[in-house]
């Protein structure tokens, strides 16, 4: 039996481009892949309203955003960090 990836290891690095899908990072979220998302690069307005949809579908699944620097974000569900992988990233590059 394959041992079981830890949430670390299961993260998608994203920087939001105006071609990137809003709603394959949602389907990801609902698959339970934590995603970090880098919007340094992207307009502010927009920014926003992505953040705002992501944090509903981050909500919906019981999730938690941690904000790892002023424009990037961890959305991930409650579940994922369980194990321990995440929070220790997190504690590692937040700022």
């Amino acid at each position: 039996m394959a041992k079981k990836k830890k949430a670390f290891d299961r993260i998608e690095f994203i920087i939001m481009g105006k071609d990137l899908d809003v709603y394959k990072l949602a389907n990801k979220l609902l698959k339970g892949v934590p995603v970090i998302v880098n919007f340094e690069e992207y307009n502010d307005i927009e920014s926003n309203k992505v953040i705002t949809f992501l944090s509903g579908v981050t909500y919906a699944t019981d999730g938690e955003i941690e904000v790892i620097k002023e424009k990037i974000f961890l959305f991930a569900t409650k579940k994922d960090y369980k194990d321990g992988s995440l929070r220790k990233f997190v504690n590692e590059y937040k700022e």
